[in-house]
């Protein structure tokens, strides 16, 4: 048991030294936010990714794509889609609208985008993990008030509370080892 989790700890804390390192930012500035309207512009610099299912995360834009529903019937209709700060049907769209919340991602180089992507799939794998470590403490708790004095139950709960404990520990020395090597990780 005891080999078990210091070979867990010795792994995730090697991957977790890995990561950051390969993908630290060093030396760059912040860029300004993006906007909606600086997709819609062919002058605009950088790269732009659109995410039809948003993440979150410390640099989410949600903007939404405004879609004119084609006519089947209408041979001659085109497909027109702007992606806009609020969700309305106005302008030459007409009313026959569709409406969908986007993410956008911007980012300088393509070494900045990966680092944007690992950053927000680590803050939402977190966030699960944290969760579900929660979630498993609390069932194991009302499993051992309801064991009624089995003891094979009981160290069964007992070994669960013991593993979400450790899992909550290694999620927040990896917290603690990414800042540590990478400052704004998480800004």
């Amino acid at each position: 048991m005891i080999k078990k989790i210091i070979a867990s700890i010795s792994l995730f804390v090697f991957i977790g030294l890995m990561a950051p390192m390969a993908f630290a930012q060093t030396g760059t500035t912040t860029p300004a936010k993006v906007t909606c309207a600086d997709v819609q512009s062919a002058q605009s610099s950088g790269i732009y990714v659109i995410l039809e299912e948003p993440l979150g995360g410390p640099d989410a834009v949600y903007c939404f794509r405004v879609c004119k529903i084609l006519d089947p019937k209408d041979k001659n209709t085109t497909n027109l889609c702007k992606i806009q700060e609020k969700c309305e049907g106005g302008g030459n769209l007409g009313t026959n609208v569709s409406c969908q919340r986007i993410q956008i991602l911007q980012a300088d180089s393509g070494s900045n985008l990966i680092f944007k992507y690992v950053r927000m799939i680590y803050l939402w794998a977190a966030g699960t993990i944290g969760i579900i470590s929660v979630f498993t403490l609390v069932y194991s708790g009302i499993g051992i008030s309801a064991a009624g004095g089995d003891s094979a139950k009981i160290d069964e709960f007992k070994n669960r509370i013991m593993q979400s404990l450790l899992g909550l520990i290694v999620l927040f020395l990896s917290g603690l080892i990414l800042y540590t090597i990478n400052p704004t990780f998480f800004v």
